[in-house]
Order: structure tokens, then C-alpha cells, then sequence
């Protein structure tokens, strides 16, 4: 996730050059022509410098300039995810100057789907682990699940092995059951079951993020998913035998 971290920054998503228009011009006019018609956002400049924020929602009143509508273009697009909900849009600083802006419909864009599929899959790496050491590489983990489950994933293995093709249990094994195996790790002070549906979802529809991302909604229904995928992810390392070993 440090590598992610590393790879994935807010200016992999925003918008550059910022388009802008003058303080001296009339904001509902500027609103109304065919080239601004999609933004809802304007920095308002006097002269070069940027001195307040024009929104289309009220034209009339600039929104002043302050921290709480700016981002540094080099922020993890993980850190920018946790906040995007408080505000819909921010003006990139990048260096020294404000230079591009992100707005919630930059969600859309692949740097996002890249940042939820890698997610998921390092959740699932993680329970890979956990269960490796919890009961050695041995299948006892593989009777904590039902007679059904057991039937169909056995099923699936019998016929990959008539393609002479092999995995183990583990691998063969849904998320749903890595967490099944795992409850008693995951469940400790939150609702197991809503984080259950929630990241199955978040699992299924990775691939499909611009269909659930045409609101506001539906984009914060994604950012608590990702932060329910986090959190078990961290669940997952402080029960881990070497976090404990280092405390």
C-alpha cells in the first residue's frame, strides 16, 4: 500500500491548466457561455493572482480562498479519498502555485478504479496470510465452512485438476469465505456482516465504478467502502503474530 501510496497522487487525477476568469466579470454571464457549461467551479483572478472561487450555484457571492478548498498536487490519492467528502471540489497546489483543480467526477477517472482493485487485493492477500498463520499450511481452516460451500469448492478443484491445472484451498476459496474463516478477526467492535456485503460490493463493482459513480451518493457509498477495506486491513496486521512480536 506504501508503493500505492507512492504511485497514485492527487495530480494523476486532477484537471490542468486551471481554467479561471476575472474579478471585474459578470459570474452569472460567464456561467451562461457554451464554453463553461460544464464547470461549476471558477477561480476568480485579479490580475495573476487567484482571490476567490465563483460557483455556479451562487455566482453572485465568491466562495473566499482558504485551505479548506486546496490540495497539494503530490497528496496520496488514498489521503485525498478520506476527505473528498467534505468538499466537492479543490483547487492543486503543485509547487507554489495553484495550477489544476479535482472535483468529485475526477472519481471517474482509472488512477481511482487502479487504487479500489489494488485494495481488494491486498485485503486478500492479507487473509491469505492471516489464515496461513493461524493454522499452518494444513486445510483444519477449511471446516469452518458450510457442507454447501465445502461441496462447490471441492467441485471446482476436481475440475481443474482434470484440466491439469492446481491451487490450493486458499486460492480457490471466495472472499466471502477468507472472511468467514477470519470472523473472529474481523468482527472486534464493528458490524461484521455490513463490512461483509459492503466490501463484496466494493469487490464486484470495482470494475464497474463509472456505472455506481453517477452521484454524489453513490461516489461516498465507494469512499466508506474503501475505508471499511482499510480498516480490515488494519485489523488484519495488528492480529498478524509479527505485529504482536514487535510490540
Amino acid at each position: 500500500m506504501v508503493g500505492l501510496d507512492e504511485g497514485l497522487r492527487v495530480r494523476h487525477i486532477a484537471n490542468f491548466p486551471l481554467i479561471k476568469c476575472r474579478a471585474d466579470e459578470d459570474m452569472e454571464e460567464v456561467f451562461r457561455r457554451p464554453e463553461y457549461k460544464d464547470l461549476d467551479q471558477l477561480p476568480i483572478t485579479e490580475g495573476s493572482r487567484i482571490i476567490g472561487i465563483a460557483e455556479r450555484s451562487k455566482p453572485k457571492v465568491p466562495r473566499p480562498l482558504d485551505d479548506s478548498v486546496l490540495v497539494a498536487a503530490d497528496n496520496p490519492l488514498s489521503n485525498f479519498l478520506h476527505t473528498v467528502h467534505q468538499q466537492p471540489y479543490r483547487l492543486v497546489v503543485d509547487g507554489t502555485a495553484i495550477t489544476g483543480i479535482v472535483t468529485w467526477s475526477d472519481l471517474l477517472k482509472l488512477p481511482v478504479t487502479v487504487f479500489a482493485f489494488s485494495l481488494i487485493a491486498q485485503l486478500e492477500l492479507a487473509m491469505n496470510s492471516r489464515i496461513k498463520e493461524q493454522y499452518g499450511e494444513g486445510e483444519d481452516w477449511f471446516e469452518l465452512l458450510g457442507r454447501r460451500e465445502k461441496a462447490k469448492i471441492l467441485g471446482w478443484r476436481h475440475k481443474l485438476e482434470g484440466e491439469n491445472l492446481a491451487l490450493s484451498l486458499l486460492e480457490l476459496v471466495g472472499f466471502a469465505h477468507k472472511a468467514k474463516v477470519l470472523r473472529r478477526n474481523l468482527a472486534a467492535g464493528r458490524d461484521f456482516d455490513s463490512d461483509l456485503k459492503s466490501l463484496k460490493s466494493l469487490r464486484d463493482e470495482v470494475a464497474h465504478l463509472k456505472d455506481m459513480m453517477r452521484s454524489d451518493a453513490g461516489l461516498k457509498i465507494l469512499v466508506e467502502r474503501i475505508e471499511t477495506a482499510e480498516a480490515w486491513l488494519e485489523m488484519l496486521r495488528i492480529a498478524s503474530p509479527s505485529a504482536t512480536a514487535e510490540k
